[in-house]
């Protein structure tokens, strides 16, 4: 975070923020009206500095924790009276013999270069660079300190795939739509699988970490892929999406056994409950990817010819002996207004008391 990037809040943010605060009951204020047992606490005399990194945390999800702010360690001190501080972000200013009187679970000292008397118990953390870099600096401090709430166990996940055999039907759009909607109440993830998601479209980050990045992250069994994925998530609205591969060879180079295992570390180690699969015919293995879902979702048409490949996919399934897919497959008629259709399929979602987990169902994809 540079300092030209502290002179301005976007008002995006701001309302992001207020809204944030609305629906996770966060907090950020000066006063401390209510005793906090989850507390990260930033202490820095560059008050604007302080407010845009507090807002900044506030907008990742896998932070659970209330966030305070403050400009002296003084004021430290008599927040700790009213609540406990499980990390505190403070200014490298404040010398080492008054930070180490300070209780926290753990200090992250914010620097402008390097820490002449950092302690051996704290961690410096450079306060001018980009904020993914911040965030990804102070989410490590929190999954080293195991901080509660920091990432959940979220144990009731489950997986959406859009696939159709139809082509140019929409599928994407409905996909992302449908993300949108469901984000409302839920956390929900936009994952990509197809080999021409294209570039400059929906999908304008293109220097971003993607895809790929993720499951190489989730091949690293010791590394905890909800952090990992903290600083790659891009939003649309309310949706998170992660940026889809650019070459699709990539993509299909990828086997069903990667993805099983990416799924479940995203299922068991970061906060959404809903992760959406935008699957394309050029992957490897489309049927075992599916199988890998909980719920298909299938765009279709009722022109005759949109009909006949409908057919023929219903066929493969026999012939290739994945019928239990059928039960699975929810059609979705296109034909209709997107934002109907959309808000029809929410609801067919939310009826459906049957949830299937991949993972606890022991399917195999051999």
């Amino acid at each position: 975070m540079s300092k030209k990037e502290c002179k301005r809040v976007p008002s995006y943010a701001i309302r992001h923020l207020i809204q944030s605060l609305k629906e996770k009951g966060r907090t950020c204020r000066k006063g401390a009206e209510q005793r906090i047992d989850r507390e990260i606490l930033i202490c820095d005399p560059e008050e604007e500095y302080v407010r845009r990194l507090a807002e900044a945390l506030l907008l990742k999800k896998e932070v659970t924790a209330g966030v305070r702010i403050c400009s002296s360690p003084e004021m430290v001190q008599e927040l700790l009276k009213i609540g406990l501080i499980k990390v505190l972000l403070i200014s490298e200013d404040v010398p080492y013999e008054k930070r180490k009187q300070i209780f926290a679970g753990k200090r992250i000292i914010l620097t402008r270069q390097h820490c002449v008397d950092l302690g051996e118990e704290e961690t410096e953390l450079r306060k001018y660079q980009p904020v993914d870099g911040l965030m990804t600096g102070i989410l490590k401090g929190l999954q080293e300190e195991k901080f509660p709430g920091s990432c959940a166990d979220n144990g009731n996940g489950r997986i959406l795939g859009v696939y159709s055999p139809v082509h140019r039907i929409g599928k994407t759009t409905f996909s992302l739509k449908l993300g949108k909607a469901l984000a409302q109440s839920e956390d929900v993830l936009y994952l990509n699988l197809e080999t021409y998601a294209g570039m400059g479209g929906y999908f304008r980050d293109q220097d971003a970490p993607d895809l790929a990045n993720v499951l190489y992250y989730a091949k690293q069994e010791r590394d905890d892929i909800g952090i990992r994925i903290a600083s790659m998530v891009k939003r649309m609205g309310d949706l998170d999406y992660i940026p889809p591969m650019k070459v699709w060879t990539d993509l299909r180079a990828v086997h069903t056994e990667e993805w099983k295992t990416l799924f479940e570390r995203l299922i068991s180690q970061s906060v959404y409950s809903v992760i959406i699969l935008d699957i394309g015919n050029g992957m490897e293995d489309v049927f075992q990817l599916l199988r890998l879902c909980d719920q298909i979702l299938m765009p279709c048409a009722e022109d005759v010819y949109a009909m006949a490949k409908i057919a023929q996919y219903q066929h493969m399934l026999k012939v290739l002996r994945y019928q239990e897919l059928e039960s699975r497959t929810m059609y979705i008629n296109m034909g209709k207004n997107m934002r109907q259709t959309v808000k029809e399929t929410v609801e067919l979602l939310k009826e459906s008391t049957e949830k299937r987990f991949f993972y606890a169902e022991g399917r195999t994809t051999s």
